[in-house]
This record gives structure tokens, sequence and C-alpha cells, in this order.
């Protein structure tokens, strides 16, 4: 009874969230041809917080002091759940792009609003494909120093709460634009919703924003020890061995 009692909540939340999830989709869509600068991103993340709020899922955020105003970062989040993307931009106050997986731009009304405001489609199958929309990345992001670069460096959702082994695809970037990484690492997504399964159990998402790490003084041939060190970050903050 307990069961199924979670599955119809579930049901419930998604039959409020999902029409609200598409009229956000579509507000920024069709914003996107007429708004620019903050107020576009003021949009963006208030049609996030919307969707978060009518799914349950409350964020609280801690470190906002570690980032600078007006500086540019790699943001980095671990990947958890498909409310990522939201918790993302609900939890990173400045203007933020990002990849994000390239079948995701076909889907009806998310796919051409995040193709409107500039995110890079991503291929998790074709690595050369890939190198080259992080090349792309790169240049955009040092024409772009408004913008901040997110990116769930695991490059998939975890299939145990854990954290995943990180791609190097965001830490090159970092390295070849000069730009430091910001770590923002989230508790309690995987007890709301996970990989395999639809259901939706409302809950608190918490976000630590870990102090900027330099990508100076590593490079290309070195970035696994930057990728140590700042894997480092997340599995200290979460509590878990790099075992």
């Amino acid at each position: 009874m307990r069961k199924l009692a979670a599955r119809l909540r579930s049901l419930l939340v998604w039959l409020v969230t999902l029409p609200v999830f598409l009229a956000a989709c579509a507000a920024i869509w069709l914003a996107s041809f007429i708004l620019r600068g903050p107020a576009l991103e003021r949009l963006i993340k208030a049609g996030c917080r919307a969707v978060l709020f009518v799914a349950g899922v409350r964020v609280t955020v801690s470190g906002r002091e570690n980032i600078v105003p007006g500086r540019q970062y790699v943001a980095l989040m671990n990947h958890v759940n498909f409310f990522d993307p939201l918790v993302f931009q609900v939890a990173f106050p400045p203007a933020l792009r990002g990849v994000e997986e390239e079948s995701h731009f076909r889907w009806p009304v998310y796919g051409g609003a995040i193709r409107r405001i500039g995110m890079f489609p991503i291929s998790r199958k074709d690595t050369a494909r890939a190198i080259e929309t992080m090349r792309r990345a790169t240049a955009w992001v040092r024409e772009r120093p408004d913008f901040s670069f997110g990116i769930m460096p695991e490059g998939t959702r975890t299939l145990d709460g854990r954290l995943g082994p990180f791609k190097r695809g965001g830490f090159i970037l970092a390295v070849d634009a000069g730009l430091e990484i910001l770590p923002l690492v989230q508790s309690g997504a995987f007890e709301i919703a996970r990989k395999g399964s639809l259901d939706i159990r409302p809950g608190k998402v918490t976000v630590t924003i870990a102090p900027a790490l330099p990508s100076a003084g590593y490079s290309r041939e070195t970035v696994g020890e930057f990728i140590d060190r700042v894997r480092r970050v997340f599995l200290d903050r979460l509590g878990e061995s790099s075992s």
C-alpha cells in the first residue's frame, strides 16, 4: 500500500510539473527572440525555479560568497537526476551556459529552448564529435566573458548515488581558456529521482559551492592531476572515499 501511494504521488507530481515545464520552455523560447542579457537570464532562472517548486524540489545553497561577481568560471556539478540542469541554473546566480546531451535537442519544446539560448549539443557516443564540441565551446567562452560555462563532469547520471569518474573535457576547457573551476556539490537529489526510474519523491537538494580552483600551472599533459584535485573536493564534501 505504501508503494502504491508513493507511485500515485509521483504521478500527481508529473501531472502538475510537466505542463509547467513545457510552459516555461515555451516562454523561454519565445522570449529569446526579444530579450537579451540580464532580462533573459532572469527569465531562465525563474522558469527553472517554477518547475522545481511545483515538483516539490527545494534547493538550498551555501557558499555563494565563493562566487566573485563578474568573474568567469567553468562551473562543475555532480550529475544525479533529470532535475540537475534546473538545479544548476538556480544554484549558480550568474549567466550560465554549457553542454547537454545531443538527443535532448530533439525533444519537443525543451530542445528548441536550449538551442535558442545557446547550449552546446554533445555526443556521448562519438568521441571525435564531442572533442569538436568542446573546441567550439572553448572558443565561445573566450568571446563571451559575461557567461560562465557549466558542465557535469561525470557525463551521465549516477546509478548508485555515488560520484562517478570525471571526464577530461571540462578540465581541458578550463586549462585552455585559463579559467578557474568552481565546484558545485549537490546532495539529496538521489532520494528525489534517479536514473532508471520515473518516480519523483519531493524533497530537498543541498548545493554547496566550494572555493574555486585555478587552472594556472596545469597543462593538457598534467590535466589528470587537476582532475584528481577537483574530484577530491567533491568526494570530501559528499563524505565519500576515492575507492
